[in-house]
């Protein structure tokens, strides 16, 4: 799959609609936010290509009429006249029908912000009333301004899509970039290398707009949870060849959830913590090439809760809570809910990689036979010396005993796991346990 090409968009691609949507779905869920919100204590708007709180005497009046559970208020901003749609999100201009993305901060701090769309609240762009595309939206999504039925200037519109797609949504770094090192060592440094895997290629994902609207969602989770809440966190996101290649070039569309089946924490976007690259890369698959593919992202997290695994939550529990995570202490997994995989996720760099499957002993009578499990007196040695190597490394004790069991189940030889133990953990830990054992 080649990630070099590609009409990147400027702004983030709101989630398709489930079918049978439409206008009347899109009403019901932003009357659902309406009617759970309390009372606003911030209202803002999108504008210049960022939030900007809404200011003077129209604050009291889109307060009042918010708490009187009316989902339109009229109110004057800048000398200028609006009308405040609070279920579609919207602030419209009273004289040129400009639509502009409204949110707010109730006074329980959470925020309420609508899903960036291609004309929205990601790109600054404004949309007209009868939801026509801005011109340079239609040129960049088409190359042809439809509303005109006009096919003039359509081989300048081509020539522009076509210098874009050269740009690339994601540009391969040499090996020697210092970026291409650091995602490198961090990919093949917790399990990745002992599975045998080889990176391919690693390709910087272009932000423009979507770096724009994640450091406001930073911004507004600060203002709402605290400082800690709005520090994004790396994380990996692993799914199909065809999915990743989606995210880099639109942004996110639908959910992994599926691919982890009962053991999904909820239907939301599962992405894992940077030390356990191998989580993700099992919710990869590869493409006509061989070649599998996951993305190094940086996530805000907010205030997440636990949800445990089977459940088929989608969102919040409650005002309380932003995502979710399998277990508070040293998550394998965090969620990142529908609505918010757009604004909260920032995908940053593509990780292509091969994987070839353990090759048989040549000459082997048993050329075909799976790798045999280890027999109990090779593996009675292990217990005793994890258990004094999550003395000394607890924090790493999670995935160590993640590969020790699929060491135990067959799944990959001695020798695999041995140099999982000497990378993960270091020769200089080893060293020290190993005296210690022999009384040393």
């Amino acid at each position: 799959m080649d990630f070099s090409s590609g009409d990147v968009k400027a702004a983030i691609m709101r989630p398709a609609v489930a079918v049978g949507g439409g206008v009347a779905p899109a009403l019901l869920q932003g009357w659902r936010e309406f009617r759970r919100s309390a009372a606003p204590a911030r209202f803002l708007c999108f504008q210049d290509g960022g939030w900007v709180d809404v200011a003077g005497e129209a604050v009291g009046q889109l307060r009042r009429a918010f708490q009187g559970g009316r989902a339109l208020a009229e109110a004057a901003c800048g000398g200028r006249a609006y009308l405040f749609d609070f279920l579609r999100m919207v602030r419209i201009d009273a004289v040129t029908g400009e639509e502009a993305p409204l949110g707010w901060i109730d006074d329980r701090g959470a925020c309420f912000f609508p899903a960036p769309d291609c004309a929205g609240a990601a790109g600054g762009r404004k949309r007209r009333r009868d939801d026509a595309p801005a011109e340079d939206e239609a040129e960049s999504s088409s190359g042809v301004d439809e509303r005109s039925g006009e096919s003039s200037g359509a081989a300048d519109a081509a020539a522009a899509a076509a210098k874009r797609r050269k740009a690339g949504a994601a540009a391969p770094l040499e090996e020697s970039d210092k970026y291409y090192q650091v995602v490198s060592k961090l990919f093949l440094s917790y399990g990745m290398a002992a599975r045998g895997a080889a990176i391919t290629a690693i390709r910087k994902v272009s932000g423009g707009a979507r770096v724009r609207a994640f450091q406001q969602q930073g911004q507004h989770l600060s203002a709402a949870r605290g400082a800690t809440a709005g520090t994004a966190k790396f994380a990996w996101y692993g799914a199909s060849a065809e999915d990743v290649a989606a995210v880099v070039d639109r942004g996110f569309a639908r959910t992994n959830a599926t691919r982890l089946g009962t053991r999904k924490h909820g239907d939301g976007l599962h992405l894992s913590p940077p030390q356990c690259p191998f989580s993700s890369a099992t919710l990869a698959k590869a493409d006509g090439n061989g070649e599998t593919h996951i993305v190094l992202c940086r996530v805000l997290m907010g205030r997440p809760e636990v949800v445990t695994a089977g459940s088929s939550q989608s969102r919040p529990s409650s005002d309380d809570y932003d995502s979710a995570v399998d277990k508070l202490e040293n998550p394998q997994w965090y969620v990142v809910w529908s609505k918010d995989m757009n604004t909260r996720v920032l995908p940053e760099y593509v990780v292509s990689f091969k994987c070839p499957k353990p090759q048989p002993i040549q000459g082997s009578s048993e050329a075909t036979s799976k790798p045999k499990k280890p027999s109990p007196v090779g593996r009675d040695m292990f217990p005793k010396l994890l258990a004094e190597i999550e003395l000394l490394v607890p924090d790493k004790c999670d995935l160590l005993q993640q590969c020790y069991s699929s060491f135990k189940m067959g799944q990959i030889k001695k020798d695999q796991f041995i140099r999982f133990l000497r990378n993960y953990i270091g020769d200089k830990v080893l060293t020290t346990v190993a005296r210690k054992l022999r009384g040393c």
